[in-house]
Formats: C-alpha cells, sequence, structure tokens
C-alpha cells in the first residue's frame, strides 16, 4: 500500500522564478510601468501549469526588482565590463536582475544556488549563447555582493 505524507506540498520556486521573469519582461518592455504590475501578477497566477509555484516568492521577487531597480541596475553596470546595460538584451538584462537582486536580499540562498537558477532561466528563455556571459556577469557579482561566500577578498 502507498505512503501518504502529511508534509505540506512544497512550493516550486524555479517556477516562480520563471514567472517573475515573464512579469519583469514584460514590464520592462513596457516602459517600467508600475501600474502594469498587478495584472502581470495576476496572469502569472492563474496559470495552471504553475500552480504549484511559489506565489509569495513570484510576488517578492516582482516588488524587490521593481522597487530596487536603479540600486540593482547600477551593481550589474559595474559588472558587466564595459558593456553598456542598452547593450544587453532585455531577457538576459531580466535574468540579471532577478539574480541580484536575490543576491542582495535572500542571504538564505546560496549564491551557487542563484546562479544556477539563472542559468537555467538564460537557457530556457535566451538559449545556450547568453550563458557564459550570465555566468561571468553573476560570479562578478557573487565576489562583489557576498565576498565571504565566495571566497573572494575583492569587494
Amino acid at each position: 500500500m502507498p505512503q501518504t505524507s502529511n508534509k505540506p506540498r512544497r512550493l516550486n520556486r524555479h517556477k516562480a522564478r520563471e514567472s517573475a521573469l515573464e512579469v519583469l519582461y514584460a514590464w520592462h518592455n513596457g516602459g517600467q510601468d508600475g501600474a502594469m504590475i498587478p495584472s502581470l501578477l495576476a496572469d502569472r497566477l492563474q496559470q495552471r501549469e504553475r500552480s504549484d509555484q511559489d506565489r509569495d516568492f513570484m510576488r517578492e521577487l516582482v516588488h524587490g526588482v521593481t522597487t530596487d531597480v536603479a540600486r540593482i541596475d547600477e551593481a550589474i553596470s559595474g559588472a558587466v565590463r564595459g558593456r553598456s546595460l542598452k547593450s544587453i538584451a532585455h531577457v538576459e538584462h531580466t535574468v540579471l536582475r532577478l539574480a541580484a537582486w536575490e543576491m542582495m536580499h535572500k542571504l538564505e540562498t546560496p549564491y551557487r544556488v542563484i546562479i544556477n537558477e539563472a542559468l537555467e532561466l538564460t537557457r530556457d528563455y535566451a538559449g545556450e549563447a547568453p550563458r557564459g556571459f550570465i555566468n561571468g556577469v553573476l560570479d562578478h557579482l557573487a565576489r562583489v555582493l557576498r565576498p565571504e561566500e565566495s571566497g573572494s577578498t575583492a569587494g
């Protein structure tokens, strides 16, 4: 007889990151109009294939990035080494924003997990080609934002 578990169903953070990426991408392409956020969130929350996503985490990601976008973009600018943020494809920029916000605010999540998630999102939404760029930028950000955890003495 199969065992049943009384454990609560684990909410999926990867799906939450996918939804947040889609919301933030639409927000970015829509001129970063904050009025768009509620309807974009509602749309992602109604998607049946993401019914197990961590809804609170998704909302926290979206609101965190949109609230702190200037600081996040400043950190990313310092890590792209000679490239303008305008030269980065919107989907890649959005992945970087999500990961940078998480590195800044979700200290309980190891930076390597954040980078791995960002690389998966990049592969799924932008393809293989930009993964090296994303990895390099996030590795640099980890050394700056989490020097102790990343083993870096540079800050």
